[in-house]
């Protein structure tokens, strides 16, 4: 489930349980989405129940919330440069690509205890593939419309042979993550890139898959999935959205929205948890840059 949805939800629980903090005057909050991020959805119902999810929980509050979704990069940066929103939810990468660390204030980073996130590519232990210059012309599946993937790729293929992935590799895309998982298990694919908590996710429903399966390469973070807080957020506004959802994430209907999202916690984050990404992306355009000379 969205993130966005899970701090709007915390936060509205919160405010219901101060009306000193509720009567609050404040500017509207104005939420942004990234749509590709969403995959369980139907977007055109979602664009529908999001404005009326919003109207009816915030007006007996007397908040007014707005949103708006995003279906690409560009157009969340233009929306940022008009200061259309002040709290957006999306993937750590493609925020990454909108803000620089100076235009991020604060926010939360989607977590559960005790658990990596980030990404991982795995092979099957009996493939032989003991390096990422082993999989050219080989079967790579991962998830569709995902600029992580896509990024994470596009280094390791210019760094082992000099050549974009479509050169290198024969790339299948699943709209589903652990889709990839499987299509290593049971022989489709050569190599799956997936999130560390889909692999983990897929060893707990069948264990063979982790004596079957190996790591070859990861990739780590803070979380994979952010909402965030821009420049445009006044500070009375993010006080409010910080206090709120720190304190009802104590009480017990903070705890049953908490388990409605599987998540075990949200964890207050700045621009410092997107560093992984801007690193990440730092390198690819430098690679991009030196030239994607072919390797003999």
């Amino acid at each position: 489930m969205n993130l966005g949805r899970l701090i709007l939800l915390l936060l509205l629980a919160g405010l219901q349980a101060s009306q000193a903090l509720a009567a609050t005057p404040q500017e509207p909050l104005k939420l942004g989405f990234y749509l590709p991020a969403i995959r369980d959805a139907n977007q055109a119902d979602l664009k529908v129940s999001l404005g009326i999810w919003v109207t009816e929980i915030g007006k007996p509050l007397g908040l007014i919330v707005t949103t708006a979704t995003y279906a690409d990069i560009a157009a969340m940066r233009q929306a940022l440069d008009r200061a259309e929103m002040n709290f957006f939810s999306g993937p750590g990468m493609e925020l990454a690509e909108v803000f620089t660390p100076e235009e991020i204030r604060s926010g939360y980073a989607r977590r559960n205890k005790g658990v990596d996130e980030g990404i991982v590519l795995l092979v099957s232990n009996t493939s032989g593939i003991k390096h990422f210059a082993d999989l050219r012309n080989k079967r790579l599946s991962r998830l569709s419309n995902d600029r992580l993937s896509d990024i994470f790729l596009e280094v390791q293929c210019i760094k082992a042979a000099g050549m974009a992935c479509r050169d290198f590799l024969q790339v299948k895309e699943e709209k589903r993550d652990i889709h990839s998982v499987y299509n290593v298990f049971f022989g489709r694919a050569d190599a799956a890139l997936v999130s560390l908590a889909t692999l983990r996710t897929a060893n707990e429903l069948n264990p063979q898959v982790g004596q079957h399966l190996q790591v070859l390469l990861d990739w780590k973070a803070k979380a994979l999935m952010f909402g965030i807080m821009t420049r445009h957020t006044q500070d009375s506004y993010r006080n409010l959205i910080l206090h709120s959802v720190t304190e009802t994430m104590k009480t017990p209907r903070g705890r049953q929205i908490l388990e409605l999202f599987k998540t075990d916690y949200l964890e207050p984050v700045d621009a410092e948890a997107l560093r992984p990404y801007w690193a990440l992306l730092r390198e690819y355009h430098e690679l991009r840059r030196a030239g994607m000379t072919r390797k003999k």
